[in-house]
């Protein structure tokens, strides 16, 4: 392969050699190198002229060379251009060999080119395409893909564990398919403007029907994708799952909803027991008065039914406010059977009891667990619409230790209440004591969590037993209390006498006069006043009361904590009562921290006075 010496084309050729940017070479048919661009130089790091008419096992690796040589005699024999990667020193090559013939004799030709860069660069893409593949697919989000149409493109796996679909059952479906109607309707109107604006959205929150049918709330973020002419052809975007944070939300309003009852009903209470309070006493006055049998029976009926209303303003306020039990040592029968019955009243089902005789008296609130049987009652008569029997079953129980796994060893005392209703289905019976989980279309979600706290808060717990279309069976545990009561009976709370001059302020009149009646009739000399301003200026010039009931709330005028703020400057020992129809008032629970004797609620019966004066008057009062 030879130029005429000194003609044009062997000058071209040898200043391409010289300057070339790839890599040229021209071996004979016994694989020596015969012409070499100069950059083989910096490659090989030797100068030109020890490089020519060398083998290739004299320029590169032997395990390199004897590669080389078997493909450049193939090539030469077969007699095609091939091209190979190769890597020598750090770099990676693309080779492109192919023969050439002159004048009857064999050459091989061909030219290398440096592409470590372009190599780092792929193997680079590569790896950020799986790691963001790996990304995607494990993401907590549902990253998705839909065209123009709305139809999915992609879909990673997540969607699988938030509504149950596979990605493949996703491809092709449009996604307002799977949508709520009302949220369907709202984005199909929005999504013409979205490809108009040529922008996604932001915090699109939609509510997706889960394959098992119900429905999740899903928080959504897009973003448009673009050909390379710049035009919409579709959505890239990110859902996550917010169900929960719905939820909690809802208890939160619900839970405001319920402070903003505790109000109300704290202020409806207050009044109403202000009012029973006069009808309370008025009648037992009038059933003391009476010997004529069919009037004191009508009157017993009524007291009877006061106490009723009394018992369920108490259960409004801890439905709406809460609270630790006021807990008194006492009977659970014949309380049980009259809250269960009076529950039922005026409806289709009828109420069963077996009680074992000897069952054990409890420490409870007996207006609390009054509210525990009222749910459960309601809730078994609700199972069975068509009507039925409540069976309620009562007996001692001793729970050794770890026996249960919510309650310490010692003695129980068993309450169960069963039903013949439609049942609770097993998937959603740990359910029914979370706070506002109802299956019922306008329940609320609150009596059986309401219930649960009740008993809990005593030293208790609730079982329950269901099977769908056999009924269900709610058992609560009573921490039990073996030795007899000894509590003030109310006969012997009924003698309770006095003397001197008693004080009772309160801004209804019909509560100073019924509270005087009975003071009166244990033998003390009654002052009565309307505020306490009025209290303060008469005690000024008395300080030999015998005591004083004071009202803990005057509207509009000086109430009771006041009052008892100046008395106790001057007098500290002076039985001094606090009364009030808001018996959730820490002034209530607590009345010594507050300077009281004692505290009553109203309405209060004589005897419940009676109870409290002959507890904590002094001797020289009686």
């Amino acid at each position: 392969m030879t130029f005429h010496s000194g003609s044009a084309e062997e000058e071209l050729f040898n200043h391409f050699l010289e300057n070339s940017p790839i890599y040229v070479f021209f071996k004979d048919d016994q694989i020596r190198a015969i012409k070499l661009s100069r950059n083989y130089e910096k490659m090989l790091g030797k100068p030109l002229q020890e490089l020519l008419g060398k083998t290739m096992d004299e320029l590169f690796p032997s395990d390199l060379a004897k590669s080389m040589v078997a493909d450049d005699l193939r090539i030469l024999k077969e007699g095609k251009s091939v091209t190979f990667v190769e890597e020598f020193n750090g770099h990676v090559y693309s080779t492109t060999k192919f023969p050439i013939r002159i004048k009857g004799k064999s050459y091989l030709s061909g030219f290398t080119i440096d592409i470590t860069e372009q190599k780092r660069a792929e193997e680079t893409r590569q790896e950020s395409e799986i790691k963001f593949k790996s990304i995607i697919e494990t993401s907590q989000e549902w990253i998705w893909a839909i065209d123009k149409d709305a139809r999915h493109t992609y879909s990673n796996f997540t969607v699988e564990k938030i509504l149950g679909y596979k990605p493949s059952e996703l491809i092709g479906k449009e996604a307002f398919q799977l949508m709520h109607e009302d949220d369907a309707i709202q984005i199909r109107k929005s999504f013409p403007d979205f490809i108009a604006g040529r922008k996604g959205w932001t915090g699109l929150v939609v509510r997706w029907k889960h394959k098992d049918g119900s429905y999740r709330f899903l928080e959504s973020y897009s973003t448009p994708i673009f050909d390379k002419l710049g035009n919409i052809t579709g959505f890239w975007g990110s859902d996550r799952d917010i169900t929960e944070r719905k939820k909690t939300e809802e208890a939160l309003r619900n839970i405001q909803k319920l402070e903003s009852l505790g109000l109300l009903a704290g202020g409806i209470a207050h009044d109403f027991n202000n009012l029973m309070s006069g009808i309370f006493g008025c009648i037992e006055l009038a059933f003391e008065e009476t010997k004529e049998k069919n009037v004191t029976t009508f009157l017993s009926q009524a007291l009877n039914t006061i106490d009723r209303a009394r018992a369920l303003t108490q259960q409004l306020l801890v439905f709406a406010k809460g609270g630790a039990p006021i807990q008194k040592i006492q009977p659970l029968f014949p309380f049980v059977q009259e809250t269960a019955q009076f529950a039922l009243s005026g409806s289709n089902v009828a109420c069963r009891f077996t009680i074992s005789n000897d069952v054990w008296t409890c420490n409870f609130d007996k207006n609390q667990v009054g509210q525990v049987i009222d749910n459960l009652v309601i809730n078994a008569q609700q199972a069975m619409p068509q009507g039925g029997t409540i069976e309620i079953t009562a007996r001692n129980v001793v729970i050794a230790e770890k026996e249960h796994p919510l309650l310490a060893g010692g003695n129980y005392v068993k309450l169960s209440v069963k039903d013949t209703g439609v049942g609770i289905p097993k998937e959603i019976i740990r359910k029914v004591f979370d706070p506002f989980f109802s299956t019922k279309s306008m329940g609320q979600g609150l009596g059986l969590a309401t219930s649960y706290s009740i008993i809990k808060r005593h030293g208790g717990c609730i079982d329950i037993e269901s099977e769908p279309g056999r009924g269900s069976k709610f058992t609560v545990y009573l921490p039990a209390i073996i030795e007899s009561p000894t509590v003030l009976s109310e006969d012997v709370a009924m003698i309770h006498t006095g003397n001197g001059l008693f004080l009772v302020m309160d801004d209804k009149k019909v509560v100073r006069e019924t509270t005087g009646k009975m003071l009166e009739s244990f033998g003390y000399s009654v002052i009565k006043k309307e505020n306490g301003r009025d209290a303060i200026e008469f005690f000024k010039d008395n300080h030999d009361l015998s005591g004083m009931i004071l009202d803990l709330t005057v509207p509009g005028g000086m109430g009771g904590l006041d009052v008892i703020t100046t008395i106790r400057k001057q007098n500290r020992d002076m039985p001094v009562f606090v009364a009030s129809g808001y018996s959730d008032d820490l002034v209530m629970k607590n009345p010594a921290d507050y300077g009281f004797t004692a505290s009553i609620s109203k309405p209060f019966k004589k005897a419940e006075l009676s109870e409290m004066l002959s507890k904590y008057m002094k001797a020289d009062n009686k």
